[in-house]
């Protein structure tokens, strides 16, 4: 996540993905993506990513109000969307808790709503009518 690196307060901090479990140093980041897509028309999908931020603080800074201000930095950071590739991504909600057995560990939900084509051509392979002639009556 290059966003996080680019606010002065996080750009010191290492970030990891969910998948290390042994060998860091905190305070650090973990990030997950969770990727949900349904299809919403033969042409278009729905999908919505939730990005999970999860902060390992260091013992000294396990106090309230920096979660508040790690809280709102973040939101800061992330709240008007992202910009992936050419797109911009719109943030539906953001949402923070203190979770761990101390509760000392924040997790940041980040969720994200756009849609995308399919690709679908229903022209594809067929030949397109010209014309259509029918013979109408009336039966009143």
């Amino acid at each position: 996540m290059s966003l996080l690196k680019t606010a002065p307060e996080f750009s010191t901090i290492k970030v990891y993905t969910d998948e290390i479990v042994k060998g860091y140093k905190q305070p650090c980041f973990f990030v997950k993506l969770i990727k949900l897509r349904s299809t919403e028309t033969k042409n278009t999908d729905s999908n919505s990513i939730s990005i999970v931020l999860t902060y390992h603080a260091d013992a000294a800074t396990n106090k309230q109000i920096f979660f508040l201000n790690t809280g709102d930095a973040i939101e800061e950071l992330f709240g008007k969307g992202i910009k992936v590739g050419t797109r911009y991504l719109h943030v539906k909600t953001i949402a923070a808790e203190r979770i761990g057995e101390n509760r000392d560990i924040l997790q940041v939900s980040i969720d994200l709503d756009y849609l995308d084509s399919t690709g679908y051509n229903g022209n594809s392979g067929y030949d397109l009518m010209q014309n259509l002639n029918m013979n109408y009556i009336n039966k009143n």
